[in-house]
């Protein structure tokens, strides 16, 4: 057994909600399932994304978690990255819902805010379309009709409140049920409810309030389990672009060869391609604070032409580690077989187009 005093904080520290969402996000798929074949693709073509989608999925695993990831794009290169969340860490901690955001360019400074909630709180109303973990932390309305998102809260001094209405919405799509079996009882599922849609509306910090214009794509994703040992990278990348074009692919480690997974959409007049990776090329990358960044790497897509995606402007990095120090950092990250370290910045598409990028890289 390991010294007392330590498991009892590695055990409070390591599994609370909002750091342990970092490292479960990015870990939507098994590299080796793939592999060895044990994976069945979802069932189906493409289709339209549908309420019954976005609600929350059914929980039948002590390690179910599921998101729903906002990534808006606003005035002055203002980013806001959003998770609705909810977690089931097994034996080691109830079951939590939640949400936590990154702020990326608010008067040239970034934030980080994480609000951990009963898992009781995570309430979906049909009628509505409404999902929300806290009375003042929400989204709501009837896709793809309208949407609005909002977060209100105060933390370590800050007072953060985000009212974004969504207009314009591109209709979501789904890769057949949007449900990968990965051999056994587990499953992965990935819907893309908002390719694009327009946003108005205001963000503030302590009552320094700005109205902001843009753009947002958000997905939702779930998974019956996580395996941080089988996955070594991952970029989810939104151009808006002509042709609009949105991504999420994975990597898996080196013990699986790099098998790449994960689907995009690219939008050809009215009409969205379905894009499924068959190769993750990193074709230049450098050290960004002890880890190694892709930034320059290419997608190659069965049947559709490639994606070179580039970093341009790098705006955050953030460890699942980083409020740990010493011993207690240590422990989780043997545990864990390795610290997953967050990328988030602006790039290009193809040489020329603007994108949102959020890359991830197991350290």
């Amino acid at each position: 057994m390991p010294n007392s005093t330590l498991w009892i904080r590695f055990t409070r520290e390591a599994w609370h909600f909002p750091r342990v969402a970092w490292m479960i996000l990015p870990l939507l798929f098994s590299a080796k399932a793939i592999l060895s074949k044990e994976v069945e693709t979802p069932r189906g073509e493409m289709r339209a994304a549908t309420q019954a989608d976005l609600r929350p999925q059914p929980a039948d695993s002590k390690t179910f978690n599921e998101f729903w990831t906002y990534h808006f794009l606003l005035d002055g290169d203002m980013q806001i990255f959003l998770n609705f969340s909810r977690a089931n860490l097994g034996n080691f901690k109830s079951p939590v819902c939640g949400a936590d955001m990154s702020i990326l360019g608010f008067h040239g400074k970034n934030y980080v805010v994480a609000r951990e909630y009963p898992k009781d709180n995570l309430i979906f109303e049909e009628m509505h379309g409404k999902l929300s973990v806290h009375q003042n932390i929400w989204f709501k309305g009837k896709l793809p009709h309208a949407q609005q998102v909002y977060f209100e809260s105060e933390k370590n001094g800050v007072h953060y409140l985000l009212d974004l209405h969504l207009s314009q919405i591109s209709e979501g799509r789904v890769w057949g049920d949007g449900v990968f079996r990965m051999g056994g009882h587990d499953q992965i599922g990935l819907f893309i409810h908002i390719p694009y849609a327009r946003v108005t509306g205001t963000v503030a910090l302590n009552g320094d309030t700005v109205k902001v214009n843009g753009t947002v794509y958000m997905d939702h994703t779930f998974q019956t389990d996580f395996a941080p040992a089988l996955v070594k990278r991952g970029y989810r990348y939104v151009s808006h672009s002509t042709p609009l074009e949105v991504g999420y692919y994975l990597s898996g480690s080196s013990d699986y060869k790099g098998a790449v997974f994960g689907y995009g959409l690219r939008k050809m007049g009215e009409k969205f391609e379905l894009l499924q990776p068959s190769e993750y090329r990193i074709l230049d990358e450098k050290k960004i604070r002890g880890a190694s960044v892709a930034t320059r790497l290419e997608i190659s897509y069965l049947g559709q032409a490639p994606a070179l995606l580039e970093q341009v402007s790098h705006k955050q990095r953030l460890s699942v580690l980083n409020e740990f120090s010493g011993l207690t950092k240590f422990a989780v990250k043997k545990f864990m077989g390795g610290e997953i370290i967050s990328y988030k910045g602006l790039g290009k598409l193809n040489t020329s187009r603007p994108m949102l990028y959020n890359y991830f890289v197991v350290d």
